[in-house]
């Protein structure tokens, strides 16, 4: 289990004062490109990947990003192959409302969304959840690797609360990994990546292959393939080799599908998906060196009804995920317990147009269930409940109300409802104003709502506790998105209230041991800035560029709160030449950030690739990660998750 530290010590709650001293420094980011753009070169029409992007996520029908009802990002496919990233992680690093939160143990760490933990950001693949196994499991990371990046299509993050459309745990907001859709007729992909230390010895190099295969089979039947295999090294400390600064990974991961034509407005789509990996780092144990090893196996399997009829389109979908970990670990030393947790979902929803009423309506009926032996008999489970109720409603042709309700039944806790409410103003065709209200909530785990767990494998004692309450989030935000030529402005201020966070509260110590019940004690404010521009300079030369500003402050202790960078900005400039040439140049700066130790410093990472395509089947990219080798431990050893040193990466991949 994770140790004692306090949730209050790393819940957000930034006050709006500070968070407002920032916005010159801010709009003077912004500004920059504007006094250059007079100079510029006249270009052509801004990209058409950022005036098209859809999301679905947002409201469960399309929308444009720019006037969905919600503060939207999206990372489309193009963009991933630029990014060549590992997992999901790696994927969404450096966007609006991210950043990282430290794990502490083999330098892995989770993702942060608007200040709220990994366990407050609800992870999706194709609209179907996958669980956060951070919030169960000690010091783990694992919801980032169910799905290989190379069978991505796009994904879609949403920040802010998101419970009235998808309940537990959207309290940060939603990342919906949405997979590659099969076309008409027979396309696909075989890729391979290598990438290696430039200082490392002739281990530390890994890599990954995959591929890609869907088409038509017959008139009314399309099917579907992939596959990837992926290694990364295990990494040893500088100063003392005996330790791993970076865990190593092996993995195999593989999908199934098969859509189903049933009528003109009828299809059925069935899916598996299945992934093997295996961890391994070297630490001690009462000076005892030993390999600690994880295996961690993971399937999803889903049926999925659509219909798309004249006046309603609708979708029933059943579908089932679990994840089986096991421990093992070298010279004697004791493995931890073994932890399985599956859930099983039937969900559905349907949509329809009322006069300049669209309303969505559906329900969820879920069942967790989760293995542990600290439980009583071994296992516990729980069965959610809900229905949901969405408008989106034309006030004027320029003004759009979405809002929505949502209530959510746990046999075990009892009823939450989340309300919702959204304005989209469209002032000009270059101007969008929206914002709006949200309540977000996350279930107790089974572990910390089950009175009888006792979980004492570490240096301290965890006890379930029957009383527990949902942990809720009260939000509100305004931004701007301003276009103006090839130039795109885009600021969002938000405030939100936390309350009843999930702690640990010591309740005996006998020597060393300390004895704890999950209990809910935390409260937070959370204030924060998301600003950012686009600039097309012209038909060859891009710059982009997104910022977040977080004040944190815990309502219960008056203090700042841990390992929250005080700000987070993320930059690229891109060059798109003849015959099929690219390149990339962009920084990563995490900002100052407090722990109970003491102060973090801001360091930044750069990196740069340049990339070619041979027609329209070949490509390849290659590039350094890190340029200038930067390493946290010799920063500050207060760092509870390390970076990858200086690496070079070279990408091939092949359409057919």
């Amino acid at each position: 289990m994770n140790s004692p530290r306090c949730l209050s010590d790393r819940a957000l709650a930034p006050t709006s004062g500070a968070v407002l001293k920032q916005l010159p420094l801010a709009m003077a980011m912004l500004a920059c490109p504007c006094m250059a753009m007079a100079q510029a070169d006249a270009a052509g029409p801004r990209n058409a990947q950022e005036l098209s992007t859809i999301t679905v996520t947002a409201t469960m029908s399309e929308h444009d990003t720019r006037t969905a009802p919600a503060s939207v990002t999206v990372i489309s496919k193009e963009e991933l192959e630029i990014r060549n990233p590992a997992d999901l992680l790696e994927a969404v690093r450096g966007e609006p409302g991210i950043t990282l939160a430290p794990r502490q143990v083999g330098g892995r760490k989770t993702i942060s969304l608007r200040g709220l933990e990994g366990r407050h950001v609800l992870t999706l693949i194709d609209g179907r959840r996958i669980s956060a196994t951070d919030d169960v499991v000690g010091h783990s990371d694992y919801q980032y690797s169910w799905l290989p990046m190379s069978a991505v299509e796009r994904i879609e993050v949403i920040r802010g609360p998101m419970s009235t459309l998808y309940g537990s745990e959207a309290l940060g907001g939603v990342i919906n990994l949405i997979t590659r859709k099969p076309t008409d007729h027979w396309e696909g992909s075989v890729s391979l990546n290598g990438s290696a230390l430039t200082d490392g010895d002739s281990g530390d190099h890994g890599g990954s292959a995959a591929v890609y295969a869907a088409g038509p089979a017959g008139d009314r039947l399309i099917l579907r393939v992939n596959a990837e295999t992926a290694r990364r090294p295990k990494i040893a400390e500088k100063e003392d080799p005996r330790y791993t600064e970076l865990e190593g990974s092996k993995s195999n991961t593989g999908g199934l599908g098969a859509i189903l034509k049933l009528t003109d407005q009828q299809t059925l789509d069935l899916s598996y998906s299945k992934g093997e990996e295996r961890r391994y780092y070297d630490t001690d144990s009462s000076g005892v060196f030993y390999e600690n090893r994880y295996n961690i196996d993971r399937s999803l399997a889903d049926v999925t009804w659509r219909g798309d009829f004249d006046s309603w389109k609708g979708q029933l979908r059943a579908y089932r995920s679990e994840i089986d970990i096991t421990n093992s670990r070298s010279n004697g030393i004791a493995s931890t317990r073994p932890q399985n947790m599956k859930e099983e979902v039937a969900d559905g929803f349907a949509t329809t147009t009322w006069g300049s009423h669209k309303l969505t309506a559906g329900g969820e009926l879920r069942s967790e269930a989760l293995k542990n032996a600290g439980l009583v008999g071994g296992k516990d489970d729980a069965l959610h409940k809900a229905l949901f109720l969405q408008d989106e409603f034309s006030l004027t042709r320029q003004l759009t109300l979405t809002a929505g309700l949502r209530y959510d039944h746990h046999e075990i806790f009892g009823n939450e409802i989340s309300p919702r409410a959204y304005l989209v103003w469209e002032a000009s065709p270059d101007l969008v104003i929206k914002g709006g209200y949200g309540h977000a909530f996350k279930a107790p785990t089974l572990k910390q709502i089950s009175p009888n767990y006792v979980g004492a494998e570490g240096p301290h004692t965890f006890l379930g506790n029957a009383d527990i309450q949902p942990e809720k989030l009260d939000s509100y935000e305004l931004s701007a998105d301003w276009q103006i030529g090839d130039l795109g402005l885009r600021a969002t201020v938000f405030r939100s209230e936390v309350r009843d966070l999930i702690t640990t509260r010591l309740i005996r110590k006998v020597g060393p041991r300390g004895t704890y019940q999950y209990d809910n004690v935390d409260k937070a404010r959370i204030t924060g800035l998301e600003t950012g521009f686009t600039w097309d300079i012209n038909s060859a030369w891009s710059w982009s560029a997104d910022a977040t500003l977080l004040r944190t402050k815990d309502r219960t202790t008056g203090d700042d709160l841990e390992y929250r960078p005080r700000s987070m900005v993320g930059t690229h400039i891109d060059w798109r030449g003849a015959d099929g040439w690219s390149a990339r140049v962009g920084a990563e700066r995490t900002g100052t950030q407090h722990s109970a130790e003491g102060g973090l410093p801001a360091y930044t990472l750069w990196n740069a690739s340049v990339g070619k395509k041979f027609g329209k089947r070949y490509s390849v990219r290659a590039g350094f990660e890190n340029i200038g080798d930067l390493r946290l431990a010799e920063k500050s050893p207060l760092f509870g998750y390390a970076e990858q040193g200086r690496t070079v990466f070279v990408s091939l991949r092949a359409d057919f």
